[in-house]
Formats: C-alpha cells, structure tokens, sequence
C-alpha cells in the first residue's frame, strides 16, 4: 500500500518504516547507522541500504557509504507524520479498544500506513474524550467502559488477545 506521495512518487509502507526507523534511532542514540536501522526493523543490512538509496534519490536522507544516516528536512515530515500517526492509534487502540499493549503495536504500526490524518485527528479527539469524560467520572470510568464492551459490544474482552494467536 502507498500512503505518502512527494513530488509524485509514491512511498511504500516499508519505506516510510525505515524514516521512522532513522528517527527514532536518531532520537535514542543520536546517530543512525546501517547496522542499528537493520537491527531495529528485523532486516538485513544489504536490504537497509537498498532501501536508503532509494530515499536517497527521494531526497528524504542523507546517506553516503560508511557515513551515518540522516533524515533531510521532507524525510523529518513525512517520519514525524508516520510516528504521530502510530502512537495516536497506539494510545486509541489501547486505551478505548482496551487491547493488550503489545497488540495495540502491532496493530498500530500495521494500520498507520493506510489510515489518513482526518481519521487520525478524529481518533485523537475520540481518545481525548473518553480520557476527559469516560474515564474521569465517579459514575463511569475505565472498569465501566470495559464492563460495557464485555456485556454490550464485544463479549470477553479478556479473550481478545486469545482470538488473534
């Protein structure tokens, strides 16, 4: 699936995974390499760097063998964008969907490439009332809502994370 576009090309999901890879590397070790981009999306090294020459011909890093890796100002936008999109379905998925952690992930950096920024905004404002309203209240809360999605929408809750393995 491709999700962002520059200059008319397209980007794939995997792609837009390695500018959120660099930034995030770039974030905790304040430097990207090859080896540390490879080791933290579960791939190969030769597999990094074909991908970096294509964002290279992109113009999204900054990228030159045996040099560290950077993000160029459109590659900073389009991660930042992919990052905001993953921790709001992050934080929706697990925090009004009462999904487990690690499948609230998952599910995230899965559905972060193919959902657009209104639905995201949207989902945002969504997390921000139940966290505002829902859970605040004496008369309601989060073992309220959660007792209401076991008996009124989805059955045990508990057994989500069973149904998916």
């Amino acid at each position: 699936m491709f999700v962002n576009k520059i200059a008319g090309n397209e980007l794939s999901a995997s792609l837009e995974d390695y500018l959120e890879a660099i930034m995030q590397l770039e974030k905790t070790n304040r430097v990207a390499r090859v080896s540390d981009i490879a080791r933290y999306l579960n791939v190969q090294m030769p597999s990094v760097t074909g991908a970096l020459k294509v964002l290279r011909a992109k113009g999204l890093v900054n990228y030159s063998r045996n040099s560290f890796i950077s993000l160029t100002e459109n590659g900073k936008k389009i991660a930042s964008t992919v990052t905001d999109k993953h921790e709001s379905l992050y934080r929706f998925l697990c925090e009004v969907l009462l999904l487990p952690e690690e499948i609230s992930r998952d599910e995230a950096c899965k559905i972060e490439h193919s959902v657009g920024c209104e639905t995201v905004r949207r989902l945002v404002k969504l997390v921000n009332f139940f966290n505002l309203y829902v859970f605040k209240t004496k008369k309601h809360g989060k073992l309220w809502w959660k007792q209401f999605l076991e008996k009124k929408l989805l059955g045990n809750v508990s057994n989500c994370s069973e149904e998916r393995n």
